[in-house]
């Protein structure tokens, strides 16, 4: 496909977090088996409750389960079942009681109602805003217990990072993650440069913007609710909590003292992730405005134009959807990045920071959907029209810079 922008390469060395957390597998068969023998999300809040009720009053409050959260004497499945129960609190969608002990092991075993949404999107903004039965923890704690035996505890521990590798968590950022994709595509050289392990175990994230934030190494419950690149490495779970402390640093009176999962986890804009991450302004173009979808012709020329003069100087560009009616595999409130564009086919080249797979009842197009394999998929520029929203396309205008400084971790 022409214009497609190129695969990404190598990066190297992140001290191994093997020492403080359960050890990983890069055999799914095995993480599967050892979970399904691993405790019960019941048992385990059992076992656990009054270690994380740090006042000791019976009741889990919002600001014992975010100490908790960024403790690492919490591992393995002590984290799995935090992830499960911050999931729960972060995500809104319930009307949760008190959360005592009792509660949380009472809560029921399955979801119901939701067999067909995976249980990393249960939580997700795309997904209903209220929900009127109890959240099932068990099959998020199972999930963060895979998520856990199966990423890599090292910065970087293959020569090459793959895009294939990358799946959005349940956190809502996908406007960050479908950014970083598109730069790990574009160009690898860059997405290396922006990460530094240090001596003492931390890591350095240079943004394009000329900001700069360290991360200390993190715990396994901030490695179960955020992004993962499994046994890529962890560089995207800290390039994501990186730009986390970056709003939380930038944005102190609107985000107050929400950790840094929080502040990313409700939604955002991709051109301004651009213009922090890469360095560069951005330009939209709204296919629904308050008039309704653009039909002009002229409109569709103008943004044929735009999007391949930007691929072809390896510039960054995002699609994002809103709440209408979407093809089968599509997802509601979502950015998605685009690889690339064939004028002469009229065909763009998209990637679901998801991740997922998906194979249409029908041929492929509005009513079935597309054949996606690892997130990626193709769409006819005149459907996409129809499908999305709006696009936004990097400029080669560079943003204007802050001020540097080291943000503390």
């Amino acid at each position: 496909m022409k214009n497609l922008l190129s695969v990404f390469v190598l990066l190297a060395g992140w001290p191994s977090f093997a020492d403080r957390a359960v050890p990983g597998t890069t055999n799914a068969a095995a993480a599967s088996a050892n979970a399904a023998s691993s405790p019960k999300f019941s048992d385990v809040v059992s076992q656990y409750f009054s270690q994380w009720d740090r006042n000791g009053d019976g009741l889990l409050s919002t600001n014992e389960l975010n100490a908790a959260v960024v403790n690492p004497a919490f591992h393995g499945e002590a984290a799995a079942a935090l992830a499960a129960i911050k999931l729960v609190v972060r995500g809104g969608k319930y009307t949760l009681p008190p959360i005592t002990q009792a509660y949380l092991v009472a809560s029921p075993l399955r979801e119901t109602n939701q067999a067909e949404v995976p249980v990393d999107l249960l939580d997700a903004p795309g997904q209903p805003k209220s929900i009127g039965h109890p959240p099932a923890f068990q099959p998020r704690y199972r999930s963060a217990w895979l998520r856990l035996r199966r990423v890599s505890r090292d910065l970087f521990p293959q020569d090459q990072l793959m895009l294939d590798a990358c799946h959005q968590g349940p956190l809502g950022d996908c406007y960050l993650i479908s950014v970083v994709g598109a730069m790990v595509c574009r160009n690898p050289a860059a997405v290396k440069g922006m990460l530094t392990a240090n001596l003492d175990g931390s890591a350095t994230v240079a943004f394009g913007n000329g900001r700069r934030v360290n991360v200390a190494p993190l715990t396994d419950t901030e490695i179960a609710i955020s992004s993962i690149a499994g046994t890529n490495g962890l560089w995207l779970t800290v390039l994501e909590n990186a730009y986390g402390k970056y709003r939380q640093e930038t944005l102190p009176n609107v985000l107050g003292d929400d950790p840094e999962t929080d502040v990313i986890a409700h939604g955002g804009n991709p051109g301004y992730v651009m213009t922090v991450l890469d360095g560069y302004q951005a330009r939209s173009f709204a296919i629904v405005t308050a008039k309704g979808r653009r039909q002009d012709p002229q409109f569709t020329t103008n943004l044929a134009q735009n999007l391949t003069a930007a691929l072809q100087a390896h510039r960054l560009a995002e699609a994002t959807t809103g709440t209408n009616a979407l093809p089968p595999g599509i997802n509601s409130k979502h950015a998605y990045a685009i690889l690339g564009f064939n004028r002469d086919t009229g065909v763009v080249h998209i990637w679901n920071p998801h991740g997922n797979k998906f194979k249409p009842k029908g041929p492929d197009g509005i009513q079935y959907g597309y054949t996606t394999q690892a997130g990626q998929f193709d769409i006819p520029l005149k459907d996409l029209l129809q499908v999305y929203s709006r696009v936004i396309i990097e400029s080669p205008t560079p943003a204007a810079p802050p001020k540097p400084r080291l943000l503390k971790p």
